[in-house]
């Protein structure tokens, strides 16, 4: 059986100060930092604040996890764009089945104003046919 190592080395200030930035990047991803606003996007600011050091440590001492703070936001950014997208492009499908529904009804409307002036000028011509006195009108028939 292995005994456990007590000999292990304490972790160096550069490693304590990775270990808290990486530890703020998740709090911050998974919505619950301690420091700054629950809700705030992540950004190398948003780090540096809850992790307790500045942006320039980030920047200097570790570039990876800078570089991975960055590509964090612009999968959120590109998820956001991909969203707004979708969005325009439902909007836009929905915009043209309405346009095409406005010009059909469209469409209707002349046909049935064009049927109702045609039944205008025939009942205007009936009446004149109806109201000259040398036509004779035919008695209707009752029924009984």
């Amino acid at each position: 059986m292995s005994q456990p190592d007590d000999t292990a080395q304490p972790l160096t200030r550069g490693e304590l100060t990775a270990k808290a930035i990486r530890q703020a990047i998740v709090r911050i991803e998974k919505g619950r930092p301690k420091v700054v606003k629950p809700g705030r996007k992540l950004s190398i600011q948003s780090v540096a604040e809850e992790a307790g050091v500045s942006r320039a440590t980030i920047h200097n001492n570790h570039p990876g996890l800078a570089e991975r703070i960055r590509e964090a936001s612009n999968k959120a950014v590109r998820a956001q764009r991909d969203e707004k997208n979708n969005e325009l492009k439902e909007l836009r499908a929905k915009y043209t089945a309405l346009r095409q529904e406005h010009l059909d009804i469209r469409k209707l409307s002349q046909d049935m104003a064009s049927e109702m002036a045609s039944l205008v000028a025939e009942n205007q011509r009936l009446r004149s046919i109806a109201e000259n006195e040398k036509v004779a009108g035919f008695p209707s028939k009752k029924t009984r």
